[in-house]
């Protein structure tokens, strides 16, 4: 892992005749030396072309400042393929000893959004008043970012991910963020810019640092087959079943809920809900009822009565009512034991 002081890459010069020349070194440079600031310049940067960091990500807004009871600002919050949320905390030429407390802070105040909070602030973010962004246009927008995964999962997940991005990290940052992915297995990385100004060009150089590349998909693969062995051992199918089939017309419960109910646990509404979007035996007549934890019909639910706007029908024809934002009366949310 590169220091404080080293870049993880280094920059050679191969001048004239290849066949004799010897490498000269180009050394690094500053970005305060540069004039290069954090927000108007490396923010900018990154948003426009956010795969610099090393992955395809979808930025939904920049300089958030709407997190309740608080004037903390994230920096970028993104989405990635997979249909996580995604934290980017920036810091200019040094981590300081406390880019990963400020990013865990980010990553809870994000933890509440839900799915259509995110798809407003990406229409205010991404449109204008000469060029408007529709909620539908955002919304085609996060569906076709997203190859990898669903949107489904966004309001139960409440552990976005974390990109610290920095030209040097010190060590007290980097051992918290490797023991936050070993002990607690967040998803926390690391990722260093370097710039360097040649022949009156500036360049910049991207590495990821935490985790290593060649480890990533090692780690990926690891967590996720962990992840499904603990849910399956925790979720009782046939329990799930019989708990569907007993909600009261007229009444939901949540993903979350059916997980919990089915003696898995909160975390398990992700897994529950991807099952769900693909099982084929369910019991009939009662999975329209399990909605996401805000009592909204998933945008992209599907089940044999056809769509969400089918869902939603069939449930406002038992009497469930919908707000304005599509919410189902919180009063009529049930549990197996209410």
């Amino acid at each position: 892992m590169a220091t404080a002081g080293r870049p993880a890459s280094l920059l050679f010069e191969l001048p004239g005749d290849k066949a004799q020349t010897t490498p000269q070194p180009i050394a690094p440079g500053s970005f305060a030396d540069l004039g290069i600031l954090e927000v108007q310049h490396i923010e900018r940067w990154l948003a426009a072309e956010p795969r610099v960091l090393g992955e395809e990500l979808l930025v939904i807004t920049t300089e958030f400042a709407g997190f309740d009871k608080t004037k903390e600002r994230s920096d970028i919050l993104a989405l990635d393929v997979a249909g996580q949320l995604v934290v980017i905390e920036l810091k200019r030429d040094t981590s300081g000893a406390r880019q990963d407390l400020q990013a865990l802070r980010y990553a809870a105040f994000s933890s509440n959004l839900t799915l259509d909070d995110l798809l407003e602030m990406y229409t205010r973010h991404h449109g204008s008043p000469s060029a408007p962004v529709s909620r539908d246009d955002a919304m085609a927008a996060f569906e076709q970012h997203v190859s990898e995964g669903s949107l489904d999962g966004i309001d139960d997940d409440v552990r976005p991910r974390m990109i610290l991005v920095a030209k040097s990290f010190q060590s007290e940052v980097t051992a918290t963020v490797l023991w936050l992915r070993e002990a607690w297995r967040m998803d926390i990385s690391c990722v260093q810019l370097v710039p360097y100004m040649v022949n009156g060009n500036l360049l910049l150089t991207s590495s990821v640092l935490i985790p290593l590349p060649e480890a990533s998909e090692y780690v990926m693969q690891r967590e996720a087959k962990r992840a499904k062995a603990q849910s399956e051992q925790k979720v009782d199918w046939a329990k799930a079943y019989e708990i569907m089939a007993r909600i009261p017309p007229g009444r939901w419960m949540s993903y979350q809920d059916l997980a919990v109910a089915a003696g898995g646990t909160a975390r398990g509404g992700l897994p529950v809900g991807q099952y769900l979007a693909k099982a084929t035996d369910l019991p009939p007549n009662c999975v329209h009822r399990v909605l996401r934890k805000t009592g909204q019909v998933s945008p992209s639910w599907a089940g044999d009565i056809g769509g969400p706007e089918e869902a939603r029908a069939l449930l406002e024809s038992e009497g469930l009512t919908f707000d304005a934002r599509g919410r189902a009366d919180a009063t009529k949310r049930w549990s197996p034991i209410s």
